[in-house]
């Protein structure tokens, strides 16, 4: 960097910043920029990334539980926006997702979250793709796993008592 070289690998993007302003973005290739004046802010990787989330105990509208895990395949569409409108698209994705998850589930009860998981796909879905955009992010794919939670094998100790 010190030489004002900035190598930028095939499907990656560089935002660099001088002075600490936004000033371009680099495509893949060698480019030339000032020394010590124009800083790499962030280097982007463009391809698609695949987030996945464990299946995770939510409460449904009826007060009775499901397990939902997810798996979202997003690609950063703008560097720019992914650089200065969130810090992590990754975590965010993942916090919006489960957040609407969350809230969707809610609305319904277990039974249907678990028979019609559609429902609850398309609402999590134009959550995620509407939000997204405004990130520089594309989302391109959101995929659930909606199951009833496992019967306990044995009884606690508070059933036992009871």
């Amino acid at each position: 960097m010190s030489l004002g070289l900035v190598v930028v690998p095939e499907g990656r993007a560089a935002v660099i910043e001088r002075g600490g302003r936004f000033r371009a973005v680099l495509g893949p290739g060698r480019h030339f920029v000032l020394p010590f004046a124009d800083t790499v802010r962030a280097r982007v990787d463009l391809g698609d990334q695949i987030l996945s989330a464990p299946p995770r105990v939510i409460e449904a509208g009826d007060g009775r539980e499901v397990h939902i895990g997810f798996e979202v395949t997003f690609a950063v569409t703008d560097p720019k926006l992914a650089t200065y409108e969130i810090g992590n698209p990754a975590i965010a994705i993942e916090q919006l997702t489960t957040t609407a998850l969350r809230q969707e589930a809610s609305l319904t009860t277990a039974e249907r979250a678990v028979t019609a998981p559609g429902d609850l796909h398309r609402t999590v879905w134009t959550v995620l793709h509407d939000t997204t955009g405004r990130w520089g992010v594309a989302a391109k794919e959101l995929k659930l796993a909606v199951s009833p939670p496992e019967a306990p094998g044995t009884p606690s100790t508070a059933q036992e008592w009871y």
